[in-house]
């Protein structure tokens, strides 16, 4: 799960999901006019092992964001006591 946000800014963002070493990147880029009203939250899913989430904050660095991945276990976590 990936949750984004930021301090009701707007938030630019690009979230990459690498699977393998061999592969391209699957990409999401992400645009938001306030990051507090409206943050982003999704679920990606990864099979297999070796698969790898990276977040970018393409925005100028005045608009900072907070990002939060965790593994779905089915439990609480930081990012389902955001969302």
């Amino acid at each position: 799960q990936v949750f984004l946000e930021t301090g009701g800014r707007p938030l630019n963002a690009e979230v990459n999901l690498w699977q393998g070493p061999d592969n391209a990147p699957q990409k999401i880029k992400v645009y938001l006019e306030d990051g507090m009203k409206r943050p982003f939250s999704a679920v990606i899913d990864t099979p297999g092992a070796g698969n790898a989430i990276a977040i970018r904050n393409t925005a100028p660095m005045e608009f900072p964001l907070n990002a939060y991945v965790e593994a779905d276990n089915g439990g609480p976590g930081p990012a389902r006591a955001l969302a």
